[in-house]
């Protein structure tokens, strides 16, 4: 499931800055390719899911806006990484915040309400030693 639409890509960073990054380099730049964005907006709830789903079900049933963004943040750079101008300082410091904030709810120290928790300590895998058993004429 995806966590963004075109239309949400277009209200956060512009119908003008997606014709640009969507449309190849001496083509007339007129209309958004829909199929780009929504490639990158694949690869972005991709991201997210893989960040997520140590401690939630995946795909999240409800978007709040804080993953909208992070969404379209990983949208845009990733749209942005295609092309052969590269992205901005700001484009990457807005990757990296989104980013730092999918690994703190990755680690737990971030919660996301509503959504269905899977685990919630902190040690996924419990490993039970015994004593080696002695004897048996061995």
């Amino acid at each position: 499931m995806a966590y963004a639409t075109v239309d949400d890509m277009t209200k956060f960073f512009g119908e003008d800055e997606l014709i640009t990054v969507t449309t190849p380099r001496g083509v007339e730049r007129t209309v958004i390719d829909p199929d780009q964005v929504n490639t990158a907006i694949g690869v972005a709830s991709d991201e997210i899911d893989s960040y997520l789903r140590r401690r939630y079900a995946v795909p999240l049933v409800s978007v709040s806006p804080k993953m909208l963004q992070v969404c379209c943040v990983l949208a845009r750079w990733a749209l942005w990484s295609k092309t052969d101008t590269a992205p901005s300082d700001a484009m990457r410091a807005d990757r990296k915040d989104a980013i730092a904030w999918l690994g703190s709810i990755n680690s737990g120290s971030v919660t996301l309400d509503g959504a269905v928790a899977l685990n919630v300590g902190n040690d996924f895998s419990r490993i039970v030693t015994r004593r080696p058993s002695v004897g048996f004429g061995l």
